[in-house]
């Protein structure tokens, strides 16, 4: 019998055999800990973003999702594969074009993705809000105190993301397209 909390921090893709329910533990074990606060939201943005990508209640299979992503990093990225395959299946696209939620001064990267499943896309957008300021007065400051607290910031901010639902983190938007 699965906690709330095991429930909260998990989501369901269809995958060979049937459903494949995926714990974040278990996405972070893949990734490590580099960019634990990116890896958070992603999987949260997916958490959220899958439901809308169900059929009769049943998961979307893996290999029908494609990903475009607004944002490069190895956490996005990383919370993508684990979940969907898609770099593995050539199915992953980074677009740094995408106008919304362009939060980062410094860089120039979306915090929004787009999952595709046939026609059905699902358009996530990471509220504002969400990042401290203080994330992005960090983020590419070489300084060792700077990366110190940056780590422990990175930390911090995906603990609270993992206990929070997608929706309070997210909008997300539907759209129905040709396949």
């Amino acid at each position: 019998m699965t906690t709330p909390e095991q429930r909260a921090s998990s989501l369901t893709v269809t995958a060979e055999e049937g459903p494949l329910p995926i714990c974040f533990d278990a996405v972070q074990a893949y990734h490590g800990h580099g960019a634990l606060a990116m890896l958070a939201l992603t999987f949260q943005g997916l958490r959220g973003a899958l439901p809308k990508l169900e059929q009769d209640g049943v998961p979307a299979p893996r290999k029908e999702l494609s990903v475009i992503s607004g944002h490069p990093g190895p956490g996005v990225r990383d919370a993508f594969e684990f979940v969907t395959r898609a770099v593995t299946r050539g199915c992953y696209t980074v677009d740094l074009t995408l106008p919304e939620a362009r939060y980062s001064r410094g860089a120039d990267k979306s915090y929004s993705f787009h999952l595709r499943r046939g026609a059905r896309s699902v358009q996530g957008v990471l509220r504002p809000g969400v990042l401290p300021p203080e994330f992005f007065d960090l983020l590419g400051n070489p300084a060792p105190d700077a990366q110190r607290v940056h780590a422990e910031l990175r930390r911090d901010i995906a603990a609270r993301v993992i206990a929070a639902e997608p929706e309070s983190l997210f909008d997300f938007l539907v759209t129905e397209g040709q396949d």
